[in-house]
């Protein structure tokens, strides 16, 4: 895990990487406040190569993801951004904004505003407004104006949030997206909106600017995507200009899994993935042991691990984990109270880390 890789012309210190979390600590409204950037100065501080940041929202209304979380809508969230990654890199971690659009996933009571999807029939009819082809076009605009936002504020890359249920997994899914017009009917057409979105992304912030895309690797649902299905989602992307693809899947339990879940279970899903393309490929399998990460490394599933509520539960994982100290390790017990407070639009827990508050202050102090 402790060894330097590039992504594109960026190399990482080393091969761990603290995936999108929720916390709900930003700003209300969407924006970086001093709480925010004291919970990632503390995973830099703890040694990960690579923190990939929480759902980012690139325009307001039935965008918004949680009541405070990031954004990279406008100029104005360019200062911000820029606060907290200079921040970050003193320690020598790299930092993506990871943009993102809820879709059907959004919740009116905290947008105010009806829910917007590629197709109004994926759920109980008139609850969602289908965009128009006008209407995806703003928004992949948006997505393209999100990214410029965020190489402004000093970010070190983007990921585009294609996984989980939300607008882009939507639009790419043929379990989602039943359209008739560009951006629906073949499998060209279904990737044509994060397509454009990719290649806008690379016209305007520069072909060097690495772009992650998290994708499904499989959806326990009917008509959705399968391992087949996402190595060919994989390599359009890779030639579409993607510089590394972060593997996760959407199951019944969603896109956590419970306690009962062993260590490495779906490694299969990125293995397939590593299989068919040639960029980087990022892993997030319950990894809560430094040995599983070194494990699956050498077992060339991935290029990357993905440590995701090990850095809610012990900021230190890294570096215990670097020098010799992994029985140190406060470990994640895969209780998924961090993911039941954020549902309850609360703040983050955890309920192995109760310092995780005290934490904050300090570094805000």
């Amino acid at each position: 895990m402790n060894s330097p890789i590039s992504i594109g012309r960026v190399t990482l210190k080393n091969r761990v990487v603290m995936p999108a979390l929720g916390v709900n600590l930003a700003a209300g409204g969407g924006g970086v406040s001093d709480n925010i950037i004291a919970f990632y100065q503390a995973r830099a501080a703890g040694g990960v190569g690579l923190i990939i940041s929480e759902i980012t929202r690139v325009v307001d209304g039935a965008g918004v993801g949680e009541p405070n979380q990031l954004a990279a809508r406008s100029r104005d969230d360019v200062p911000g951004l820029q606060r907290l990654i200079k921040k970050v890199h003193p320690y020598g971690t790299k930092f993506y904004i990871q943009l993102q659009h809820p879709g059907a996933m959004a919740s009116p009571v905290v947008t105010g505003v009806q829910p917007v999807a590629p197709s109004a029939d994926i759920i109980n009819e008139g609850l969602l407004h289908e965009l128009t082809t006008q209407e995806c076009d703003r928004l992949v605009e948006a997505f393209i104006n999100g990214a410029m936002v965020a190489q402004k504020g000093g970010a070190d890359g983007v990921e585009l949030h294609a996984a989980h249920g939300y607008l882009i997994n939507e639009f790419i899914s043929p379990a989602f997206n039943h359209r008739n017009d560009l951006y629906g009917g073949s499998f060209e057409k279904r990737m044509h909106f994060v397509m454009q979105i990719l290649d806008g992304i690379k016209r305007s912030c520069g072909a060097s600017f690495p772009v992650s895309v998290r994708i499904n690797a499989e959806e326990e649902i009917p008509n959705g995507i399968d391992l087949n299905h996402a190595k060919r989602i994989a390599v359009a992307l890779e030639r579409a200009g993607a510089d590394v693809i972060n593997v996760s899947c959407l199951s019944q339990e969603g896109c956590i899994e419970p306690a009962s879940y062993a260590q490495g279970w779906k490694k299969y899903m990125a293995k397939a993935i590593k299989e068919v393309v040639n960029i980087p490929v990022i892993a997030v399998c319950n990894i809560k042991e430094p040995k599983v990460g070194e494990q699956l490394l050498n077992e060339g599933v991935c290029d990357l691990i993905g440590v995701g509520r090990g850095h809610l539960a012990d900021p230190q994982w890294c570096n215990k984990a670097f020098e010799g100290r992994a029985n140190e390790i406060r470990l994640c017990i895969g209780c998924n109270v961090c993911f039941k407070e954020i549902c309850k639009l609360n703040r983050v827990k955890c309920a192995v880390n109760q310092s995780l508050g005290k934490e904050i202050e300090s570094f805000t102090n």
